[in-house]
């Protein structure tokens, strides 16, 4: 950040974007991996150790739950991670530096699993505000439970902390807005490629028709007795607009029923 004298870590901001592609399990192993590989190569990055790797996993825990409307495994663990911060002599003295998790912590109450519809929703702007809200309770996740650890392993101060307020704010704000831009990429990009891959699906029907028409088949029937009843056999066009007509109603089903969904 300008005119700060660190840098901020990328990973609390891919947290919500691995949780919502991978789901809370998968995402959490995933980053949980990802993390363990970068503590072996450059172990002094992480400040509590192999402890480093509780934040962002319960952080993709979260995400990966919100995104699936399971938001009471997200509020256990803003809860959890809330009473054993103020079990603890920081806690009880700097008992506001939580203000934003607090914030996150009602987000997830009220909201519950609207954040989810917000999410996939058609409406471009309430993505946006889904997005946010994903982001924003991920990175404050991942701060509460580095608070925590600051605290049980660092042995850091409630001076410490009280000092850090206005800094771990500019912090989550970063981190929030990026998190965000990541989600909201991901879902447009895969928004786009369902619509491509229905018209693709589509155009491939039409295909295998034409092609399924040309090869013809003869049937095994009596001319002559066809003649008799006066039934004929479409001809391989009348065959084929019929299929392709039988398509298109399917096309049209389908698509009524996802714009219903």
């Amino acid at each position: 950040m300008v005119g700060e004298l660190h840098e901020i870590n990328a990973y609390p901001s891919i947290s919500a974007l691995c949780g919502l592609v991978l789901g809370p399990i998968y995402g959490a192993l995933a980053i949980g991996v990802a993390t363990l590989i970068y503590f072996f190569i450059n172990p002094k990055a992480f400040y509590f150790g192999l402890y480093s790797l509780i934040p962002p996993i319960l952080a993709t825990i979260s995400a990966g739950a919100l995104s699936e409307g399971n938001w009471n495994y997200s509020m256990l663990i803003f809860i959890v991670g809330l009473l054993i911060f103020y079990s603890t002599n920081v806690g009880r003295v700097a008992f506001y530096q939580p203000i934003l998790t607090i914030f996150a912590l009602l987000l997830v109450v009220i909201y519950r699993d609207k954040i989810s519809k917000l999410l996939f929703n058609k409406d471009f702007k309430k993505t946006i505000i889904g997005s946010l809200m994903l982001s924003f309770t991920t990175v404050m996740v991942d701060h509460l439970y580095g608070s925590i650890l600051g605290i049980l392993y660092l042995h850091l101060s409630a001076e410490d902390y009280i000092m850090a307020i206005p800094t771990y704010i500019k912090e989550r704000i970063v981190m929030t807005i990026v998190g965000a831009i990541f989600v909201i990429l991901t879902i447009e990009l895969t928004k786009s490629f369902l619509k491509n891959a229905t018209k693709l699906k589509e155009e491939l029907l039409k295909k295998y028709i034409d092609e399924e028409v040309k090869l013809g088949y003869k049937l095994n029937v009596d001319e002559e007795l066809l003649k008799k009843y006066n039934v004929r056999v479409p001809s391989e066009e009348e065959q084929k607009e019929i299929l392709m007509n039988i398509v298109d109603i399917m096309v049209l089903k389908n698509d009524k029923k996802t714009k219903k969904d």
